[in-house]
């Protein structure tokens, strides 16, 4: 199988990722609970990756989520309260729109959501918009097309204004260099472009940020007091921590940093190789930017379900359909087709790509 899968999470993991995953099990305890040896191992183990990441993205605080779904909903529901204005995008994910509507529904906010003309959202678009907005909720990069905000211009022009910035990092990290000098909030996945496991995100935010928790229950701390405590990050990681998978996180995210220059220029030379040859064989290529390693497109009027099946008895791991992703698709219109995505790893090959063109063909020539 050849996996061209990795916008949807990362198929090669670094032994560094194993072995952490592996000592935790081998040494398990609850970390924040117990003060045995163990147990405040496993707290030391969290912590290093806590301080790993914030020195590499900065940022005053850091908070484990189960996911980077989870992280964007702390930093929406978490931040905003009644009669706030935010703005976002159409080539925004679920887990940003479906909060944000929710929120709408009820009268909690006003919710202006930007166009998409050409791939992206206008910049003039957003800084506008922005400078009445109490929250910007903008992607790194589309999980669909690949498409780019300028983040750090973006803070720039608003600086003057009240807005906050959340980013939401799920497929522009690490491929689009970026730090916190450049926003108010980052949400990231671990299983992704960092190379860590599923079930484990992060939400990192700067002291000016006031949120609220959106999960209550055992801290490990103040314990006889009914009410979460308000110490940070405590109060937002109630319950038992998946301290192997956050120990995980950060040595996927440690390999990849440590190489990163590497990584780039491999996803983007495939991505970039892929879709111009996909362009000269027919197809409809809808991604124009490629540090992601991301190329979308369709055969013809084929539902991409059916192709990217096709594939799949072929031998690749691809992703057809919508990506959960709704308004970027009607903006396409490819609402009722979909369409099938292509995302390069680190571990892919020219080899890879030119076995992928040859399928593709075949499929678009027998009409499968």
């Amino acid at each position: 199988m050849i996996y061209l899968d990795n916008a949807a999470t990362s198929h090669f993991k670094p032994k560094c990722v194993y072995d952490a995953l592996l000592y935790d099990v081998k040494n398990s305890a609850n970390s924040g609970r117990s003060g045995h040896k163990l147990a405040l191992s496993r707290s030391l183990a969290i912590e290093n990756s806590r301080s790993y990441l914030l020195e590499k993205f900065g940022g005053d605080h850091l908070v484990f989520t189960k996911n980077c779904t989870e992280a964007l909903n702390l930093g929406i529901l978490g931040y905003l309260t009644e009669g706030m204005k935010v703005v976002t995008t159409e080539n925004e994910h679920n887990s940003v729109l479906r909060p944000l509507y929710a929120l709408e529904r009820r009268g909690v906010i006003t919710l202006l959501v930007l166009p998409v003309i050409d791939g992206k959202t206008p910049f003039e678009s957003l800084v506008e918009a922005g400078k009445t907005a109490d929250l910007v909720v903008v992607s790194l990069a589309s999980n669909v097309l690949g498409a780019t905000v300028d983040i750090p211009a973006l803070k720039s022009a608003l600086k003057n204004s009240n807005a906050k910035i959340l980013v939401d990092g799920a497929q522009g990290v690490p491929y689009i260099p970026f730090d916190m000098n450049s926003a108010d909030m980052l949400a990231l996945p671990a299983h992704k472009g960092l190379h860590g496991v599923q079930g484990v995100g992060a939400l990192i935010f700067n002291d000016d940020v006031k949120l609220n928790p959106i999960l209550y229950g055992g801290t490990g701390t103040e314990s006889f007091s009914p009410y979460q405590p308000t110490t940070i990050p405590e109060c937002f990681e109630s319950g038992t921590m998946f301290s192997g998978g956050i120990c995980a996180f950060g040595e996927g995210a440690r390999w990849t940093f440590d190489r990163v220059d590497k990584i780039r220029k491999i996803v983007r030379s495939l991505a970039t190789e892929c879709a111009y040859n996909l362009k000269n064989m027919g197809m409809m290529v809808y991604s124009k930017e490629y540090d992601t390693g991301i190329v979308t497109f369709n055969i013809d009027d084929k539902d991409s379900q059916q192709v990217a099946s096709s594939l799949d008895e072929m031998g690749f791991a691809v992703r057809g359909g919508v990506h959960c992703a709704p308004l970027i698709h009607k903006r396409l219109g490819t609402d009722k087709q979909g369409a099938v995505r292509v995302s390069f790893g680190v571990n892919n090959t020219e080899r890879d790509l030119i076995k992928l063109l040859s399928t593709v063909e075949k499929i678009k020539g027998q009409g499968l």
